[in-house]
């Protein structure tokens, strides 16, 4: 027999086992806590017409949609999200219905992802989803009730961040930005890195106030004093606003003695544009990712026909499975009270930890070349290193297991993996460029198809496809890349450049700067949660030592 038959399609897995009974037992806590607080379960087809997930719908993108048409020449979906589709059922079970309506569900969503990235393709969600309802004691009760199923289903650590969609959008409003520098601001402001978002508003005629205030929002969150401070950079009517209902949230939560688990972060942005109020997201050790999110849609039902306010919450069943698992290893391995460093291999690791050794923190057997391990610890910070190639570093951080990394901006663009670049530590100073014989300028310049032989693909198509909207072939190689215009393979390249002289040496010349390069250091996303004191001590610590450097 032919064994391919055997195999599943990549982001898809068989569970079955201890595993299937582990995940019943938490989705069976997790609907039963939503029972209680009075939410009743639907089951919703696994596909829909694409038209209820379009772009107007502000949900997945296009080429992220498993699609396929059916007989009648209808294009269909597998559901990527659940909100819309729940959106679609209110609105046409429901039309005339004023009172409060309560929903919860339990199914699988479906995502086209990018390959190589260990993420499903098809998880499982259970979310619960609220009608008619527009207070801000409304938007506790969600909280109040995804805390509750978390914590019964084992989440340990929990900590949950709070933001508002409509603060920022006020903003940009304010700012006046058109849609493709909102969304750029805002994947800047999501991502916490600073010195993109200064650089973007740089150039841009708007108020300093206004400019200081956004980059407030790349480094400010916390406890409600620390996001309350901002209130006083602004005087936008509608930011104000959706700050007063964010601080009714506030006082509704402590009334409820939840502050514990509450941080705040205006500058915590959804990647879906349906939401207009407040925006949450929940984590838990052992997750390198959120293990639930939702947020306030008040606009959404609208565009199925019907008026209503509504809030909803969604737990990624499978990151959380994989959360509780991860937690019991960690706890085993005793690394739960360390900060784990990954830094990459040679000169910048040297230089990093010279810069660590400036703010007290040593460990001097990383440097020990007879040595065979692998991890090198320093007992006294409680803080854990390891050595990775480059492009590496970026996954452990994303993953969690690391809690953040040293690496160079071309290796995160290149990788572009989900997490926060929270500083420039000015090592490795550089430039990405395109290159080739003088020849070629004019190609560039004339927007010409032209093949571009690069170590960076990705770099590579951002720059050619986005910024200068030129078509190019492009060729991946791992080595010299100098000698492909040498022989013919490609008329210009695409790769870092120091000093230039290997590019002279071969009659190659600078044509045009994509970008200035240096070494970053990068942040989990949800150890910047769980172990914001310490990260945030030894980010201050080495601004501090930049700051003297200058």
């Amino acid at each position: 027999m032919d064994k391919q038959i055997l195999r599943i399609p990549e982001g898809t897995k068989d569970i079955f086992g201890l595993n299937i009974k582990k995940k019943r037992e938490v989705e069976k806590k997790l609907i039963e806590s939503f029972e209680e607080y009075g939410f009743d379960e639907v089951s919703l087809p696994s596909f829909e017409f694409f038209d209820v997930f379009s772009d107007e719908r502000g949900t997945t993108p296009s080429k992220d949609m498993f699609k396929f048409v059916d007989r009648e020449g209808e294009t269909l979906v597998l559901r990527p999200d659940m909100t819309p589709q729940v959106a679609r059922c209110v609105a046409k079970y429901y039309a005339e219905e004023t009172n409060p309506i309560k929903i919860c569900y339990l199914g699988n969503t479906f995502v086209n992802n990018s390959g190589f990235r260990g993420k499903l393709k098809e998880s499982t969600q259970i979310g619960a989803e609220l009608f008619n309802a527009s207070c801000a004691k409304d938007d506790a009760l969600m909280i109040e009730m995804m805390i509750k199923a978390l914590l019964d289903a084992g989440a340990k650590k929990l900590q949950v961040e709070i933001g508002m969609a409509s603060f920022y959008k006020a903003l940009v409003k304010e700012a006046c930005l058109d849609e493709e520098e909102s969304a750029k601001l805002k994947e800047l402001i999501s991502n916490k890195n600073l010195f993109a978002v200064e650089s973007l508003l740089s150039n841009k005629a708007i108020p300093e106030g206004l400019k200081d205030l956004f980059l407030q929002l790349s480094k400010v969150f916390g406890n409600f004093s620390k996001v309350a401070a901002l209130m006083n950079k602004t005087d936008n009517i509608e930011a104000l606003k959706a700050f007063e209902r964010l601080e009714s949230l506030h006082s509704e939560l402590e009334a409820k003695g939840l502050e514990k688990y509450i941080t705040y972060d205006l500058g915590m942005l959804s990647n879906f544009d349906y939401y207009t109020g407040i925006i949450f997201r929940a984590y838990t050790e052992g997750s390198g990712e959120p293990i639930a999110a939702g947020g306030r849609y008040d606009s959404l039902l609208s565009q199925f026909g019907k008026e209503s306010p509504a809030i909803g919450v969604a737990v990624y069943v499978d990151s959380l499975l994989s959360a509780l698992e991860k937690n019991e290893q960690e706890e085993a391995k005793n690394n739960s009270d360390y900060l784990i460093v990954a830094l990459a291999k040679g000169r910048l690791a040297n230089q990093t930890m010279e810069m660590f050794k400036k703010i007290g923190i040593e460990c001097e057997e990383i440097f020990d070349k007879t040595t065979r391990k692998l991890i090198f610890v320093n007992e006294e910070k409680k803080m854990k290193f390891f050595l990775a190639k480059a492009s590496d570093v970026p996954t452990y951080v994303e993953y969690g297991a690391a809690d953040l990394g040293v690496v160079g901006l071309d290796t995160i663009l290149e990788e572009g993996r989900q997490l926060y670049e929270v500083m420039d530590l000015n090592l490795g100073k550089c430039r990405m460029c395109v290159a080739g014989p003088e020849s070629a300028r004019e190609l560039l310049q004339h927007g010409e198809l032209i093949r571009v032989a690069t170590k960076y693909p990705n770099i590579a198509k951002d720059y050619f496809v986005n910024v200068k909207h030129q078509t190019v072939e492009l060729i991946k190689l791992n080595g010299s890349v100098e000698l492909a215009p040498i022989v013919s393979l490609a008329q210009v390249i695409v790769d870092i450049v120091e000093t230039g002289s290997t590019l002279r040496e071969n009659g190659l010349k600078v044509l045009e700067e994509i970008c200035n390069l240096s070494a970053r250091m990068v942040v989990n996303q949800v150890s910047l949660k769980l172990k914001a004191d310490k990260i945030n001590e030894l980010i201050d610590n080495m601004r501090e030592v930049l700051r003297e450097q200058q």
